[in-house]
């Protein structure tokens, strides 16, 4: 049997853990057509939750019909709208249909249409001249107005605040808030894990999406949630694992989806070969520690001095009272100025979170330093 634990890519049924409440209270959003805003820190499972949603919809309510939109790694208005362009075929599954609307609703700019050779669906790719953007975002939102017309949409922009990086960053966002309030039924979902640019983005006053969508931190899953799914994932392929056991390795890695899938996979592989051993834990951590060691010594060697020493700061006082003499003595700080400013950096490069104290987002990043500085 192939090992049910997956890391690396979005997960979606059996492997998805949970989030019981959160899909309930998503799937409420929707109904409601009200927009959210949902963040959370990196690799805490934002995208594979929508994904969820959006696979509930299409089982249980196929009259709504959900976009995802992944915008990372775009840098301009121009890829937003042609991402959001090439998922259009999910509104109408029928070609024809789905051909004479664009026909009927495309004006003044001249655009693509290939055929997606997975789906066998027609896929639209605009075709940008100077001075036209503005008409193709208003061509793209009419069209997904006339959808929202015949019925409820969501449409959740993944990563929504790479927006914030585009040259024009603070027009566009004007043009797409004006467009996004007409629209009645439809629910925008806007996720993301940069919470500094996101917090700018919907609350602040001069910003054009202020408080346009309701607040929705994503939180840790549940220790009693991970562990009848893990019982369940290992049992499927007749590996045993104690509940004490399992709840050590979800405390070990603070409850992190991710981390936690990971460390599942390598398990699964160990207990296929071996016999669960009191070292078992600690020796997969060791493993998983050891394959991102050049990748942490890179990023820790790009960092300042006094960078490094804050982080030591952070982890010595668990984030906690990092402005004491005291505690600025014990790693050779001068000034508390010194540390404000790395605090920032650290936070803007999403190395450290703010969380009632500072944390650093990365736990295996955290275990590398505390093993090896």
């Amino acid at each position: 049997m192939e090992n049910p634990f997956i890391y690396s890519n979005i997960v979606t049924g059996p492997c998805f853990c949970n989030r019981k409440k959160e899909q309930e209270d998503l799937m409420e959003f929707i109904r409601s057509s009200q927009n959210v805003l949902l963040y959370s820190h990196r690799r805490t499972g934002k995208s594979s939750l929508i994904k969820q949603v959006l696979l509930n919809l299409k089982q249980h309510s196929p009259e709504i019909r959900g976009l995802h939109i992944d915008l990372y790694g775009t840098t301009s208005e121009q890829e937003l709208i042609t991402r959001v362009f090439q998922q259009l075929n999910v509104l109408e599954t029928n070609t024809d249909k789905f051909l004479k609307l664009l026909k009927n609703s495309i004006d003044k700019f001249s655009f693509q249409i290939s055929i997606d050779s997975g789906t066998n669906a027609p896929t639209i790719t605009p075709t940008f001249k100077p001075a036209d953007e503005k008409l193709v975002l208003k061509n793209l939102m009419d069209l997904i107005k006339k959808f929202s017309d015949k019925r409820k949409l969501v449409i959740a922009f993944d990563e929504f605040q790479e927006v914030a990086k585009y040259t024009n960053a603070d027009s566009f966002e004007k043009q797409l808030r004006s467009f996004v309030q007409q629209h009645s039924n439809v629910c925008y979902i806007f996720s993301g894990s940069q919470q500094h640019l996101l917090t700018s983005m919907f609350q602040s006053q001069n910003r054009a999406f202020y408080q346009q969508a309701a607040s929705y931190p994503l939180k840790k899953i549940n220790t009693e949630d991970y562990i009848p799914w893990m019982k369940k994932l290992f049992g499927s392929g007749n590996l045993s694992v104690t509940e004490p056991n399992l709840r050590k390795i979800v405390e070990q890695f603070e409850n992190h989806p991710m981390y936690i899938q990971l460390f599942c996979f390598f398990l699964w592989q160990e207990l296929r070969h071996n016999l669960w051993s009191k070292d078992t834990i600690n020796k997969i951590e060791r493993s998983m520690i050891n394959q991102k060691h050049l990748e942490y010594q890179t990023l820790w060697d790009n960092l300042s001095i006094n960078q490094k020493k804050t982080l030591k700061l952070v982890l010595i006082n668990d984030g906690q009272n990092l402005f004491s003499a005291k505690a600025l003595n014990i790693v050779n700080i001068k000034t508390a100025s010194i540390v404000t400013r790395c605090l920032k950096t650290l936070s803007e490069k999403e190395i450290l979170v703010k969380n009632g104290k500072y944390i650093i987002q990365d736990i295996l990043l955290q275990k590398w330093i505390s093993l090896n500085i």
